[in-house]
């Protein structure tokens, strides 16, 4: 279950007048360890760190129901990500570097999905959450050049569940979020995220979103 992977050893901050039981916002610390899955580590990174130097200034959770006014945790697709299922992303950050973890449960067994983070909050459109946050913005748009969209550039977070439901992964990248201007939602999307010129960065339809807080 999610809370094997997600203790927390001070209270979050609930997000006021929200529909979904979604917390988020600056915390110390958190621990993020193995769930059931092993961790996928994208940009090419031996290991997320250990638990014991893990502290994340940013923790976001959520429990992914159909869209109501307020919510901040959506599912966009039931058949793809079932009401009930949840997540949760941890954000820590130095003046050099970044790292990101996402752990899920709830989740379709056995099944991949794509993950990145967004540039702008969940909203019942999907599309609303804004393209991929990238470090290096790509002057074109849709953004499918792969000297941009890719998992040194972008927050990539995709993961393959579990026989239980259960996912995580993690990303570190050496760039952090500039002051006031983080990314703002984390993007599940029905399919792994593709690589090739012109397709670089897709990766299906917007299943579900979870928002992050501003910082």
């Amino acid at each position: 279950m999610l809370l094997r992977a997600l203790a927390l050893t001070l209270p979050l901050i609930m997000i006021a007048g929200c529909t979904n039981a979604v917390e988020v916002g600056p915390v110390t610390p958190v621990s993020m360890t193995a769930s059931a899955s092993s961790w996928t580590v994208l940009e090419g990174a031996p290991s997320p760190s250990p638990a014991g130097s893990w502290n994340p200034d940013t923790v976001a959770s959520g429990t992914f129901l159909p869209f109501r006014p307020g919510s901040t945790a959506i599912t966009y697709d039931p058949a793809v990500v079932p009401p009930g299922a949840t997540a949760s992303v941890a954000i820590s950050q130095n003046q050099e570097a970044m790292e990101v973890r996402l752990v899920a449960a709830g989740l379709i067994p056995r099944r991949a999905y794509g993950a990145h983070l967004h540039t702008m909050p969940c909203t019942a459109v999907p599309d609303a959450a804004g393209p991929h946050y990238q470090h290096r913005a790509d002057p074109s748009k849709p953004s499918v050049d792969p000297a941009y969209a890719n998992p040194k550039n972008e927050v990539w977070l995709d993961f393959t569940v579990d026989g239980y439901g259960e996912a995580s992964s993690a990303a570190l990248v050496k760039w952090t979020f500039p002051a006031g201007k983080p990314a703002r939602s984390l993007i599940l999307h029905a399919q792994t995220t593709k690589t090739a010129a012109g397709v670089a960065g897709t990766a299906g339809p917007r299943v579900a979103c979870l928002t992050l807080p501003e910082r």
